[in-house]
């Protein structure tokens, strides 16, 4: 065995130690990487532009994306709270007139016997119940912990790159120091195309299916349009779980409304996956979606809600580390030019 191939089998073990002893831990310094991206793709830009050293373009960047959403927040903190109290208010309504309504069939009068909570939280009735709140709390805690600690992360990793890059290239044996920094660059171009993708494929979601919600009807729309927007950051199933909520909200309206909702919000994700956010990531990260649908499911099984939130980055990097280190690097397989 040469120094190269042991090398790449000594940090793929360390890596896959890592992942079964503390799978959190590399997957909450990889969103640090897509934040740190994120901040440099719009940091180093203006750096240049200003004559200013690139830490401090970084630096001006997330303090101008802080203020934004500080005064969004300000601004939306009134509709949107009052927004969310009507929405906990109406949610129970909702779900007690679908519990009414699937009581009045056979098969819906079988479903809520299965869904019964003696049943999900055992015998222990109302006391699994509360452990099981109690834990959720527990949970969320953590996981405010952790935003803090990924941007925490994702700016010191944006404000000095290089010394990173250079530190993870010398990992490896000399003699595969370019293949390794070729990798690298393409993984943060495919990477960056892929954030500025969701990013719009986030904005243009929410504003369209407010649009709609809106001409349907729908109460608290603006709300409703915001969640879809947040959740279609994870391709594919954040927009499904988003569409549950307004579902059930347009049910109180009227019985066909929810079918009406859903078809809105297939509609908006037909046209933004399928035309809007490919015109953008078409060069970049452009993700077959079954193999995107598989790495969700994997994903999920693996390391829960976080590793669905990733699997889309996660995808398109793997796409990028295969290709450049086994089908290329090693089975010499020449690389393809797209069309167009």
């Amino acid at each position: 065995m040469t120094r190269s191939q042991a090398s790449v089998l000594i940090l793929l073990g360390l890596l896959l130690m890592l992942f079964w002893l503390a799978p959190e831990v590399p997957l909450l310094g990889f969103a640090a990487v897509l934040l740190a991206l994120a901040l440099h793709a719009g940091g180093e830009p203006l750096a240049r532009k200003a004559g200013l050293p690139g830490w401090a373009g970084v630096l001006i960047v997330a303090v101008l994306v802080m203020a934004a959403i500080g005064l969004a927040g300000w601004a939306a903190a009134g509709p949107l709270t009052e927004q969310a109290r009507e929405l906990g208010q109406q949610l129970p309504k909702s779900l007690e007139t679908l519990r009414g309504r699937l009581a009045d069939t056979g098969w819906g009068d079988w479903l809520l016997h299965q869904a019964d909570p003696g049943r999900i939280f055992g015998s222990g009735g109302a006391e699994n119940a509360a452990a099981a709140a109690a834990s959720a709390a527990s949970t969320t805690l953590g996981g405010l912990g952790n935003v803090v600690l990924v941007v925490l992360l994702g700016l010191y990793l944006a404000v000095q790159p290089e010394g990173y890059v250079r530190g993870l290239r010398h990992l490896f044996a000399p003699q595969l120091d370019e293949p390794v920094r070729e990798t690298l660059a393409e993984a943060g171009h495919t990477l960056r195309g892929w954030l500025l993708g969701q990013a719009f494929a986030m904005v243009v979601a929410g504003t369209l299916t407010w649009l709609g919600l809106m001409l349907l009807g729908v109460p608290l729309a603006g709300l409703l349009a915001t969640i879809v927007a947040v959740l279609n950051f994870i391709p594919v199933i954040g927009p499904l779980i988003a569409a549950v909520p307004a579902m059930l909200l347009a049910l109180t309206q009227d019985p066909l409304l929810p079918f009406w909702v859903l078809g809105v919000i297939v509609l908006v994700q037909t046209i933004e996956g399928n035309f809007l956010t490919p015109m953008v990531q078409s060069r970049t990260a452009d993700l077959p979606p079954a193999l995107l649908l598989v790495t969700q499911v994997l994903t999920g099984a693996l390391f829960g809600l976080l590793g669905v939130a990733l699997a889309a980055p996660l995808s398109a990097l793997g796409l990028v580390v295969v290709r450049k280190a086994y089908v290329e690097g090693w089975l010499d397989w020449p690389r393809e030019k797209k069309e167009g």
